[in-house]
């Protein structure tokens, strides 16, 4: 038996493990520090570059990771390395201002107020105060923003220091937008207009209660405004801040050249370089406060962009110190929840992580406890992005919830095989649909007691080549009880966005009270991967949703391969 790692042990090695090569990186990138220009590149551009320049720093999906905290770097030594935090990206972003003698600005593309236990316990209030203190110039709220309610969601949004924009969420019954839709910012000579907008599909995916009285699905009329708003404000800079996706980014970028850039969120990929579509310039910089994306722009003195240089920062513990007055902020707002926080609810000699479009050990682990308590013969889960690795050691409070920060009573119905076919075939199509204003949704669905064979790039409804339960293929005509998590405000025949489930009920569970219970019958647990999502036509490990869907899984600008260099 393996013995597990103390997380102080586990956490020094990493600390250890990555100064060498982050020492290495301050060297490349200490000129810079020290106020050096940064020279441009990753386009043609004229030579030399005469105008006026422009920064851009932008992070999104923090998903309310406050603190430091493991991250996964695919091909970097060690793949696991501490990173993030809200004090260190203050540091970062204080130190890529002071790089520069030009305007700079700092966005910020939502999902900040979910996904930790303290976010959950107190209504997203934890992160109100920390989020202020990095000086934001405009917020788009992502698809999480609403989670505690519609009440609470604009309380939280009127309690930001900056702008909220954003193009498509309005009221229901008025059809009025609740944010203005774009901001328009004049610094140091430069003028630059932001248009926000959010996953067009939110209002329609989440539990019906959280969106109650709002709608985020309409989109008519942007590209006039967007033209609109260029011609009548004639801004050096149009950007797109978007929590879509960088699929549907894409998409938005073929369909409204007028933009300059988009800087895209939700779909927390990690763009090593930027995207380009037609002249519009595309990033994403991952997730959880781990990164910090920085965009240089020359502006063309007859217009649009004459250069442009990209940098993926890493929030690495080793490279950057903890903002004193941020960390203060982040410590009082936990403060109320650092006992229970931190009580250990087992071990795990394994990584439990959910960085993979197809399985992943963290759903693995969810699905296994709420079968094992359901006594199902399937246990769903959501395809959720959210939540970062949790090491071979002792498993916390703090951290089920971030893998879960949200909490709901289990419910159990049946299905029929050829219902459940059907399910399956809807949810990939979310997943992998060619067309990506059809993609809704996290990544593929997750289960325990359920193997998945199919082909992802197949037409719609052609995707499925096997199904087994427990190991034999399904019978159409067979019924199959499936368990799931109940969501506020659907009709009980609703299992994990499964509608007509037959029979379905309530039990006396929650999914967390299921996660302790494993724990308490499994002391030590050890998920592995064991193929339950296997795609024919893809590799066995996918990371990034968009390089599949652009056909370019060896060398897409989202495929990551170590530490990037920042």
């Amino acid at each position: 038996m393996i013995k597990p790692l103390s997380r102080r042990r586990f956490m020094s090695s990493i600390a250890m493990s990555t100064i060498a090569k982050s020492s290495l990186a301050m060297s490349k990138i200490g000129a810079g520090a020290s106020g050096a220009r940064v020279a441009f590149a990753n386009v043609p551009q004229r030579d030399p570059p005469s105008g006026k320049r422009v920064t851009l720093l932008h992070f999104t999906d923090t998903h309310a990771l406050l603190e430091t905290h493991p991250e996964y770097l695919p091909g970097a030594s060690p793949e696991i390395q501490m990173m993030g935090g809200y004090a260190r990206l203050k540091t970062a972003i204080d130190r890529e201002r002071a790089l520069h003698d030009h305007p700079c600005f700092l966005l910020d593309g939502g999902d900040e107020f979910q996904g930790s236990g303290p976010a959950t316990w107190s209504k997203g209030e934890v992160v109100l105060h920390p989020l202020n203190a990095l000086g934001l110039d405009a917020f788009v709220p992502g698809n999480w923003e609403a989670a505690y309610g519609p009440e609470r969601f604009k309380e939280t949004m009127a309690g930001l220091k900056c702008p909220v924009i954003c193009y498509n969420f309005h009221d229901t019954a008025s059809g009025q937008p609740l944010f203005a839709p774009s901001v328009t910012i004049e610094r140091e000579g430069v003028k630059v207009a932001f248009v926000g907008i959010t996953d067009i599909s939110a209002s329609k995916r989440h539990p019906p209660a959280e969106f109650r009285g709002m709608d985020t699905t309409r989109l008519d009329g942007l590209h006039d405004f967007v033209k609109d708003l260029r011609a009548r404000q004639q801004p050096d800079l149009l950007v797109a801040v978007t929590h879509t996706g960088l699929s549907i980014a894409r998409q938005i970028a073929r369909d409204m050249p007028e933009f300059d850039v988009i800087l895209s969120g939700h779909s927390h990929e990690r763009t090593s370089r930027p995207i380009l579509e037609g002249k519009v310039i595309i990033v994403e910089p991952g997730s959880f406060g781990s990164f910090l994306a920085r965009l240089d722009l020359h502006l063309a003195a007859d217009g649009g962009v004459a250069g442009h240089a990209f940098r993926l920062i890493p929030i690495l513990e080793s490279r950057y110190d903890e903002d004193p007055k941020v960390k203060a902020l982040v410590d009082a707002s936990l403060a109320p929840y650092r006992e229970r926080m931190t009580k250990p609810v087992g071990e795990t000699q394994t990584l439990i992580m959910r960085y993979d479009v197809l399985e992943s050990t963290a759903d693995d682990f969810i699905t296994d406890a709420v079968r094992e308590a359901s006594k199902a013969d399937i246990a769903f889960s959501n395809g959720f992005r959210f939540g970062v690795p949790i090491p071979p050691t002792t498993v916390t409070e703090g951290d089920l919830w971030n893998l879960l920060p949200m909490d709901a009573r289990l419910k159990t119905g049946w299905v029929t095989g050829k219902e459940l076919r059907a399910y399956l075939e809807d949810e990939l199509e979310l997943v992998f649909a060619s067309n990506p204003w059809r993609l809704n949704g996290g990544w593929g669905p997750r289960a325990a007691g359920l193997t998945i064979l199919f082909n992802a790039l197949a037409e719609k409804g052609r995707r499925l080549v096997s199904l087994k339960v427990d190991g034999a293929e399904i019978d159409d005509d067979k019924r199959y009880t499936i368990a799931g998590c109940e969501r506020d405000g659907e009709p009980m025949d609703v299992i994990c966005r499964h509608a007509g489930s037959h029979d379905a009920q309530l039990l006396p569970l929650t999914v967390h009270q299921a996660l302790h219970q494993y724990f308490k019958t499994h002391s030590t647990i050890a998920p592995r991967r064991e193929g339950r999502e296997k795609a024919l036509d893809l590799a066995s490990s996918v990371f990034s949703q968009d390089a599949v869907l652009a056909g370019d899984v060896d060398t897409a600008a989202t495929i990551p391969s170590g530490l990037p260099p920042g």
